[in-house]
């Protein structure tokens, strides 16, 4: 494969990853590994690919071999803590995305990942710092807001979380997801009627959500 040709793949399998299709990017690639086993550009690709098809120990090596080819450059260590992340190793994905940062302290990829494996490792109040890290480069970045109101109210700061969540539906109205966390948030202030609400409001955007359904069902019979 001459220059071009390799150029033009390349662009390819970029292209094919923000399309949604890591299978075809995956074959385009192997054409290209062929020539270039050990290119850490292409292995970061495949670990792309190989991480949205949901094949996280084999993208967890590809960015091993990655970091062994070059380990200079932030964004391979944010990728392999968010194979690490997926395959539930928090601890280890915390290493990863620090690396990163000191690397790269400006990464808010890395800053996002850092609060949410933080999250998951039980460290709320960690997590909501770095969420804040994050919101004060890109203040309407709506999953770091929507984690950022989760992480409060796992403190049971329920007040600041009903206005994290009130403020992702100012800037988007119809996300779903903001208004059954306030559902939530409200049941877990004991107010089941505005819960009951938020639910019947998250069902009028997405009549298949699933768990607001439930959790208005569980309401409305307590109310009988």
């Amino acid at each position: 494969m001459n220059n071009q040709a390799r150029a033009y793949t390349a662009a390819s399998v970029i292209r094919e990853i923000q399309r949604g299709r890591p299978e075809k990017a995956l074959r385009l690639l192997e054409k290209l590994l062929r020539d270039s086993p050990d290119n850490p550009v292409l292995l970061n690709l495949k670990g792309v690919a190989l991480g949205m098809m949901g094949e996280h120990e084999e993208s967890l090596a590809c960015y091993e071999a990655v970091i062994r080819a070059d380990p200079a450059l932030a964004v391979y260590w944010n990728n392999k803590g968010l194979a690490l992340q997926n395959l539930g190793n928090y601890a280890e994905a915390e290493e990863m995305y620090r690396e990163a940062l000191s690397r790269d302290p400006e990464s808010l990829e890395a800053r996002y990942n850092l609060a949410n494996t933080l999250q998951s490792l039980g460290r709320p109040e960690e997590a909501l710092d770095w969420y804040r890290k994050v919101l004060s480069f890109r203040p309407d970045h709506i999953l770091t807001m929507l984690n950022m109101g989760n992480a409060l109210a796992v403190l049971e700061r329920y007040d600041e979380a009903i206005a994290v969540y009130l403020e992702i539906l100012e800037i988007c109205p119809e996300y779903p997801d903001a208004s059954y966390n306030l559902g939530h948030t409200y049941e877990e202030k004991k107010d089941p009627k505005t819960a009951g609400e938020w639910y019947r409001k998250t069902l009028q955007i997405d009549p298949d959500y699933h768990h607001a359904q439930e959790r208005l069902t569980l309401i409305e019979k307590g109310e009988d």
